[in-house]
């Protein structure tokens, strides 16, 4: 996993470590706060200093008030009934009293613009909404590292631009901010300190700059290639129709009289801020979710009395969440149980789906101990595997370095020529670009806009409204080198 790694950083750095998938920047940040060794097995050669302490004769438990970590999955930091009680929790188990852990609370929920998710449960909260409160729940507790795991994977412009403030206060104040990445963005301007790891070693150390020309040549920053369309879809020919589809649950309204068409062989973005409805929509696609009023027509026939199981052949959603897709023991069996399971004919495809997404070294170990990054991985191949008529991916790039995301848009581009109907949700809107025409944008539950991206993402109504960011923050990667 780790490889001779020397490294040293000094009190009040803001470091960003970048890396391809599975070149141990998550393993890296383990040490750090002592998961490695106390928590994860294998051998640890060598020693970790922090703050002068070696955490091998430390418990996590100690360096707990010294080092905040916010993982890479923040469905796994999350365990408590409501938001409020999430964020309480490490206050808690300071000693801290009431008044002063509810101030805290209040305070950091109106920097990160979470108060309306207080009383909420995190199971029910977007992706992205999730990710704010783990976020919140370390930043609370004041410790003088702070590593955050992907931070701003599954935010919109919005969480990005808070997250950013807060992460620039906090160096400003003399703590030391360590950022695992994959994706550029306007918080790389903040940083003191550039790290790119490869294969369980330090590959480059330096300023931003220099980071940047690196990550191009690596590839570990996306250059995707404008394809020409050969094969135009049938705009006469739906196969997915969203009829004034309204979505409701726990009293709240996600989702207000929808109305969507997709044409055979079209690639499709949804995009949209979070908690927007994004995810809510898809899994109405499959049966998942069943609307309050309206109806799903799937190739010509309603949906409603189907089960999933039954359109599985037709509609194939690859969640949000990887772990919420696995089952199987190995990353093989977990990649074919689909196709085994519908009786698809393997015909070379799936040592195809395994090339173009780099698995074969990982068929034999278990989905649940791969990277993240390797499982999203993993869950897209177990849907491309089905071949499904309609393909529905929820953030597919998200936790992937350049070299995926590439590879992926190269294979959508491929499926898209085959006639395959393809509904991409994601925040990554340079992606969106490189992959579909058509943008599908929802704000506050309905959709706000509807057409070619070109016209989309200058909206200026749509950029007033809250909706879309300007194309400065999600646009070309200059910005990332001032």
């Amino acid at each position: 996993m780790l490889n001779g790694i020397d490294l040293s950083i000094e009190t009040g750095e803001y470091t960003v470590v970048f890396g391809a998938n599975g070149s141990g920047k998550s393993t890296l940040g383990y040490l750090l706060n002592g998961l490695i060794p106390h928590f994860f097995g294998g051998t640890l050669e060598g020693s970790v200093t922090l703050n002068g302490i070696d955490t091998r004769h430390v418990q996590v438990s100690d360096l707990f008030s010294q080092v905040g970590l916010v993982l890479q999955n923040a469905d796994a930091q999350l365990f408590n009934s409501t938001v409020e009680n999430e964020i309480a929790f490490g206050l808690e188990s300071l000693g801290l009293f009431s008044g002063e852990i509810k101030k805290k609370i209040d305070e950091i929920a109106q920097a990160l613009h979470i108060e309306n998710l207080l009383e909420r449960s995190p199971d029910s909260l977007s992706g992205g909404e999730k990710r704010l409160v783990a976020i919140a729940s370390v930043l609370c507790l004041n410790p003088s590292v702070l590593l955050l795991d992907e931070p701003f994977a599954n935010l919109d412009w919005k969480g990005i631009k808070r997250v950013r403030r807060l992460l620039q206060q906090i160096h400003r104040s003399g703590k030391n901010v360590i950022v695992i990445e994959q994706r550029l963005g306007s918080f790389l301007k903040d940083s003191t300190l550039c790290l790119i790891a490869e294969k369980g070693r330090i590959l480059f150390e330096g300023t931003r700059q220099e980071a940047h020309k690196r990550l191009l040549r690596e590839h570990l920053v996306p250059n995707y290639t404008k394809r020409i369309r050969l094969n135009p879809p049938v705009i006469s020919d739906t196969v997915l129709k969203v009829q004034d589809l309204s979505y409701r649950i726990g009293g709240r309204q996600i989702l207000k009289g929808v109305c969507l068409d997709i044409k055979r062989g079209e690639t499709v973005a949804v995009v949209g801020e979070n908690g927007s409805g994004k995810t809510t929509l898809i899994k109405h696609f499959n049966g998942l979710l069943r609307p309050s009023e309206g109806e799903v027509i799937v190739q010509g026939e309603t949906i409603q009395n189907k089960p999933p199981a039954k359109l599985a052949p037709l509609v194939g959603v690859c969640f949000q969440n990887p772990n919420d897709q696995f089952f199987k023991e190995n990353t093989k069996d977990e990649i074919l149980v689909g196709p085994r399971t519908l009786g698809v004919k393997e015909d070379g495809w799936f040592q195809k789906v395994c090339d173009v997404l780099e698995l074969h070294e990982l068929l034999d170990r278990p989905p649940y101990r791969l990277s993240e990054g390797e499982k999203k991985r993993v869950s897209v191949a177990s849907i491309l595997a089905m071949q499904p008529s309609i393909l529905v991916l929820d953030e597919p790039t998200v936790g992937q370095d350049g070299r995926f995301k590439e590879a992926l848009a190269n294979l959508l581009g491929a499926f898209e020529e085959m006639g395959v109907t393809i509904v991409v949700v994601t925040h990554d809107l340079e992606f969106a670009q490189a992959i579909a025409n058509r943008w599908v944008v929802l704000h506050d539950g309905c959709v706000v806009a509807d057409g070619s991206h070109r016209d989309i993402i200058h909206d200026a109504q749509l950029i007033r409204m809250g909706a879309l960011d300007t194309p400065l923050e999600n646009g070309t990667t200059t910005i990332y080198a001032d």
